[in-house]
C-alpha cells in the first residue's frame, strides 16, 4: 500500500476531523487495509486492522481493479464499463468519505489541463441568468446552432421542452411498474444488483434508501442507451449515458464539481436546480488539483466554511431550474452542483471538445 499512501498524500489536505476507511481488496486473498485521514493520511497493516474500531466507510474492489486504477490515474473511472468488467467497487458506510478517497487518486494529463486552459479562456467570468430558449423558439437546425454558439462561447444554455422522450410524462409509479426489473450496472452496499423499482422504493421508505443512495451518474442499462439518445446531437459524437436518480433531497445530491468535457443533461422525471460558476472561478471555489474526467471541490456549498475556504465568499453563481423534457448545456469547467427539488431522474452524455468541429460541419 506504500504506492497508494503516496499518492494519496501528493495532494492531500487535512480535513476538520478524522476520517477512517477500510479498502477491502479482494482476489486470490482478501486483504484489508485502514486509512487514516487526519493531519495526514496513514494506513494501517491487515494485521492491524481487526483491533481498530468499525471505520466509517467501507470500499471494496479486486485488486485488478485497484492496479488498474494505481496505473491509469488520468483516465480511471469506477463507474465506466472498464472498471465494472474488472469486478468494480462496493461501498457502504459514508459514501462521500470512498469518493474523496477516490478521488485523491485521480492526476489529470496534458490534454485534460488544455481544455481546461481553453474553458478559463474563452468562457465570461460570471453570468447573471442563463440563456433559455424553448423547442418552439426555431427550427431544430436553429437550436442546434445556438447550441454550437454556447459551447463556442463556453456559455451554458438551457433548452426548454426540448426533449420528446415519452418517459418525461411518466410519474415515479409509471416507472415502478414499467422499468422496476431492469437491473442497473451497479450494486447497493450489500453487494445486490440495484434494480430500477428499489430507487423507487428508496424516493419513499427511508430504509430503502440508506441502502439505494442516490445513483452517482452509473451507466445506463444497454437497452437504454438507443432509447435516451439526445436531440440536436448525432449519438456517435457523445460519450455513454449516464443516470442520475434519487430521492428529494434539501442538500446538494452532487457535490461542486466541473467537467472535463461538454456536458448534456437531460431531466426526465421530477425538477433539479443547477448551481453554475464560471471556469475563472476555480480559485474562490478550491478546485482540487487531483482529478481526471471531473473536477471537484473542496467547498461545502450547502454549507460553507468561510474560515477555511474564505473565498468561496466572492464567487458569483447562478440557478437553472430544470423540469421534465428540458435540457442543460455545460460547456468544459464549468463548475456546478446540483439539487434534488423533487424525486429526480436524469440522463446525461459528454461532447468532448475535439468533436465540436464535427457538430460544427452538421450546423
Amino acid at each position: 500500500m506504500k504506492r497508494t499512501v503516496e499518492r494519496l498524500a501528493e495532494h492531500y489536505v487535512a480535513p476538520t476531523q478524522t476520517y477512517t476507511l477500510d479498502l477491502v481488496v479482494t482476489g486470490h486473498e482478501r486483504e484489508c487495509w485502514r486509512f487514516v485521514m487526519g493531519a495526514t493520511v496513514q494506513s494501517i497493516s491487515p494485521d492491524e486492522c481487526d483491533s481498530q474500531p468499525p471505520a466509517m466507510c467501507t470500499l471494496t474492489l479486486s485488486r485488478a481493479l485497484l492496479e488498474h486504477v494505481l496505473e491509469h490515474p488520468a483516465s480511471f473511472d469506477l463507474r465506466s464499463a472498464q472498471s465494472l468488467a474488472l469486478g468494480g467497487a462496493r461501498v457502504t458506510g459514508t459514501s462521500r468519505i470512498a469518493a474523496w478517497w477516490i478521488q485523491l487518486l485521480k492526476r489529470p494529463d496534458a490534454t485534460q489541463r488544455a481544455a481546461l486552459a481553453r474553458a478559463r479562456a474563452h468562457a465570461p467570468g460570471s453570468l447573471r441568468a442563463v440563456a433559455r430558449v424553448s423547442r418552439h423558439d426555431g427550427s431544430e437546425q436553429a437550436l442546434l446552432a445556438q447550441v454550437l454558439n454556447a459551447l463556442q462561447s463556453s456559455t451554458p444554455l438551457h433548452l426548454a421542452g426540448v426533449l420528446d422522450w415519452p418517459e418525461t410524462q411518466w410519474s415515479a409509479a409509471d416507472w415502478r411498474v414499467r422499468e422496476g426489473e431492469t437491473v442497473l450496472p451497479i450494486a447497493s452496499g450489500e453487494g445486490q444488483h440495484v434494480r430500477v423499482s428499489a430507487l423507487i422504493d428508496a424516493f419513499s421508505d427511508t430504509a430503502a434508501q440508506s441502502a439505494t443512495p442516490y445513483t452517482e451518474g452509473c451507466l445506463l442499462p444497454p437497452a437504454w442507451e438507443t432509447r435516451f439518445a439526445m436531440p440536436l446531437v448525432p449519438r456517435d459524437l457523445l460519450g455513454p449515458g449516464q443516470l442520475w436518480a434519487g430521492r428529494r433531497s434539501t442538500q446538494a445530491v452532487t457535490r461542486l464539481h466541473c467537467d472535463l468535457g461538454n456536458s448534456f443533461l437531460a431531466q426526465v422525471l421530477g425538477r433539479k436546480r443547477v448551481r453554475l460558476y464560471s471556469p475563472a472561478q476555480e480559485r474562490a471555489l478550491y478546485a482540487l488539483d487531483a482529478f481526471n474526467s471531473y473536477r471537484v471541490c473542496a467547498v461545502d456549498v450547502d454549507a460553507p466554511d468561510f474560515e477555511r475556504h474564505p473565498r468561496f465568499a466572492e464567487a458569483q453563481g447562478v440557478d437553472v431550474l430544470l423540469a421534465p423534457g428540458d435540457l442543460l448545456v455545460v460547456p468544459t469547467g464549468w463548475f456546478h452542483c446540483v439539487w434534488a427539488v423533487d424525486d429526480v431522474l436524469s440522463v446525461s452524455r459528454v461532447l468532448s471538445d475535439d468533436r465540436i468541429t464535427r457538430l460544427r460541419s452538421l450546423a
